[in-house]
């Protein structure tokens, strides 16, 4: 990178300084030589694998993304001036340049963002993701390091070039091009990314805001895309009335997520809310403690009520103890019989989670022989998946596998007569071309 500082690109455009480096490339500060004016310059770097024909393929790509959202013209969104290709074939973006920092840069500062503030900034965002949804692009990379302040001012880049960098498409290396912790359901199974896919990815950047972590964690990128596909967010403590807004948006079904003028609706309520009223403060430690009074002669049935409602409350609690003890062992009981299922060919268990109080979540990763990227070996691999519940001691008939539209997601009803009584089966295709099949199924 500092051979590069002082550099002309096409005798016009000066490197002064970098202002940022990712996994696809670095910005700088550029001096535009012929209109004498400051500029952004984000150099792309293209995989090293690819061929001239594919190194010709994406540089075509992002010129036509380049002169999409070129057309954009929104006060939020950073205007692409350019897309020009340097003497070594790598090409770069000439953008505007903002003067200030990214979202994640404020974020690693000051760790997390009160709700209101990040309502204000959502509101923001969505403008902008609206005005490039109404011109049919859409961002499909959207997160903290893509929203840059100026002041409270928050501007989208990346629109468009975003496109191509952060598909979930693999190079040839196998490397996984983008933003795993911000990409939607969707996005993982390979679907076409929507209006509503930037909608996933603005609740997960507001969950970032106030929480300081995105919404999915794993300690691989693989185990980021499983979560993100078949688990719920890890929960929210931080939100508070902004906790409703991003729950609608990490729908992990498109249709389920509001429209921009519900979201806008319900942002604008949560920015404009007042601040909740602070804790009341404990009793001053210098005040004299306090005796309650004796009860007062000639009352006995006082004593009689207290007592009476003190045994109210003992049994109100005991029965919910009870009832919570038994929902343990009922927990503890499927536990133990999905322990005895075991693991189809070529899977891993690799989650237990608990449902709806006593049931058991499994949650296998795998990626048998059959792993090639077509929905026919991935229905093949769906086939091992019923062969191996066939022969659960419990299961008396497996019903035919049903695809989704797209083929990405499979379910099977299974029929039970003892336990293990297993339900919800699930076969999800991760990635496109496909990385990892999760198998998901519940005991009890």
């Amino acid at each position: 990178m500092a051979d590069d500082l002082g550099r002309v690109l096409l005798d016009r455009y000066r490197l002064i300084e970098p202002l940022g480096q990712g996994g696809m490339g670095t910005v700088w500060r550029v001096h535009d030589t012929r209109l004498g004016r400051e500029v952004a310059a984000k150099q792309l770097r293209l995989p090293p694998e690819l061929d001239s024909e594919q190194r010709a393929s994406w540089t075509a790509r992002l010129d036509r993304e380049a002169r999409a959202a070129a057309r954009l013209r929104h006060p939020g969104i950073v205007t692409v001036h350019d897309l020009v290709v340097s003497e070594d074939g790598q090409p770069w973006i000439i953008m505007e340049l903002v003067p200030g920092r990214s979202l994640a840069d404020l974020l690693a500062r000051e760790g997390t963002l009160a709700p209101d503030r990040a309502a204000a900034l959502g509101l923001q965002i969505l403008d902008a993701l609206a005005a490039a949804h109404r011109a049919g692009i859409v961002h499909r990379d959207l997160k903290p390091a893509n929203v840059l302040l100026e002041g409270e001012r928050a501007l989208l880049t990346d629109f468009g070039i975003a496109a191509v960098e952060g598909e979930t498409a693999l190079t040839r290396s196998g490397a996984l091009l983008g933003t795993p912790a911000f990409m939607a359901p969707e996005q993982v199974r390979g679907q076409p990314a929507t209006a509503a896919t930037d909608l996933w990815a603005l609740g997960a950047t507001l969950y970032n805001a106030v929480e300081g972590r995105p919404p999915f964690a794993g300690s691989a990128t693989g185990a980021v895309l499983v979560a993100i596909a078949t688990e719920a967010p890890s929960p929210m403590s931080n939100a508070g009335p902004l906790q409703p807004v991003v729950e609608r948006l990490l729908d992990k079904d498109p249709a389920g997520r509001p429209d921009t003028a519900a979201l806008r609706a319900m942002l604008s309520r949560v920015a404009s809310a007042p601040p909740r009223p602070a804790a009341e403060a404990p009793p001053s430690p210098a005040a004299p403690p306090t005796r309650p009074l004796p009860p007062a002669p000639g009352h006995p049935k006082r004593t009689v009520l207290i007592a009476v409602a003190l045994f109210a409350v003992l049994a109100v609690a005991g029965t919910g103890l009870t009832y919570a003890l038994r929902g343990d062992s009922a927990y503890a009981a499927n536990k133990k019989d999905a322990a005895t299922i075991g693991a189809p060919s070529g899977f891993t268990l690799k989650k237990e989670q608990k449902v709806d109080a006593d049931r058991v979540r499994l949650v296998y990763s795998g990626c048998p022989q059959f792993c090639a990227g077509s929905p026919s070996t991935l229905a093949s691999t769906v086939q091992v998946a019923a062969h191996w519940l066939a022969r659960v001691r419990s299961v008396s008939s497996v019903g035919p596998p049903v695809a989704s539209a797209n083929q990405a997601v499979w379910t099977m009803a299974v029929t039970t007569n003892t336990a293990p009584r297993i339900s919800n089966v699930r076969v999800i295709a991760v990635g496109d071309p496909m990385q990892d099949v999760v198998l998901q199924l519940e005991v009890g």
